[in-house]
């Protein structure tokens, strides 16, 4: 269960934290890049047991879209296998936005940062110089070296993948 948490948390993680942490470069010192630091210093300062319960309060206590915990409410017996695993995925969505939502902004704070540094770089200048469009620069020439330590740093996610989210287990049951 943890792995499975974590693993789909982590997907997600970098398919948000990316895009946001490009845009934030892109538009440096602008009202969209101090509301994402903002979200994110907001992100990284919650503690995941306080989030959690914000989230079950709201979600499952005022609003009762999704269940308070658990991994199931519904049996087998009881649904068919599409129904048992959307039951499932339900159950399964406060914890794996709780544990995207808190480290979203590690990972996009990181691809900012690279992401300025590149755009700083001599080749990317010499692109822009060349008469490349800024779409064509960012995204085919900058983005490509901003990736690579974001895929290097993947390696090290593998061991907390196996170490899952414990104290996320616990909030959710």
């Amino acid at each position: 269960v943890s792995f499975t948490v974590s693993f789909i948390a982590v997907i997600f993680e970098f398919l948000i934290a990316i895009p946001l942490g490009i845009t934030a470069a892109t538009h440096q010192y602008s009202i969209r890049d101090y509301i994402l630091t903002v979200f994110v210093m907001v992100g990284i300062s919650l503690p995941t047991f306080f989030f959690g319960n914000m989230l079950i309060e709201l979600f499952s206590v005022k609003l009762g879209w999704f269940p308070t915990g658990g991994m199931h409410t519904v049996t087998r017996a009881e649904t068919t296998t599409i129904g048992y695993l959307l039951d499932y995925l339900r159950c399964m969505t406060l914890p794996v936005l709780t544990l995207v939502i808190l480290s979203l902004g590690g990972r996009m704070r990181r691809t900012r940062t690279n992401m300025l540094e590149v755009l700083n770089s001599d080749y990317i200048r010499t692109a822009r110089a060349k008469g490349l469009g800024e779409g064509k620069v960012i995204y085919k020439h900058a983005c490509r070296s901003t990736l690579i330590p974001l895929v290097t740093n993947m390696a090290g996610l593998l061991p907390g993948l196996f170490s899952g989210a414990m104290i996320t287990e616990q909030v959710f049951g």
